[in-house]
């Protein structure tokens, strides 16, 4: 037995400072529960915020693409692709008012991919242009375009 404060102390143990496992052990438990609520909710979030991000990215290119058509009056073309909007297109005659560049760089999907161009558009609209989504995979639901896809509501 030790003395503590002048009494005897039955038990010397009982004044050690820390922390037992038993202690340990349920901090660990409860960050694991509360990382089990939180993380799904701020996933599901995260690709909400990519597809809105895409969304932003279509139509910012496809506002560049218009300004390009109102200088020269006319899209690019599939062939020289949105890279018309960063460099003067070799195709134009000198006499062309190109009042470029329209982007400041190449741009990219959240996914770091590039975008999809075709002109003409095959969609009802005067060009495509599309991010491929999360999948990377052309023509499928999660792609993030400038025209509404089969069965898709106005929003």
């Amino acid at each position: 037995m030790n003395r503590v404060g002048g009494i005897l102390n039955p038990n010397p143990r009982r004044n050690r400072r820390g922390f037992t496992l038993v202690e340990l052990m349920l901090v660990v438990i409860i960050i694991g529960v509360l990382a089990g609520i939180v993380i799904p909710r701020l996933a599901g979030r995260t690709q909400k915020a990519s597809l809105a991000a895409a969304k932003m990215t279509v139509q910012g290119v496809s506002t560049s693409l218009e300004q390009f058509e109102l200088d020269v009056q006319r899209f690019p073309s599939t062939e020289e692709g949105l890279s018309a909007l960063l460099e003067r297109p070799a195709a134009l005659p000198e006499e062309t008012v190109w009042n470029g560049p329209y982007l400041k760089e190449m741009p990219l999907d959240p996914w770091s991919r590039t975008l999809v161009y075709r002109y003409p558009g095959d969609k009802g609209v005067d060009f495509d242009l599309i991010s491929m989504g999360p999948d990377g995979q052309l023509d499928t639901e999660d792609d993030v375009t400038n025209f509404r896809k089969e069965g898709e509501s106005a929003e």
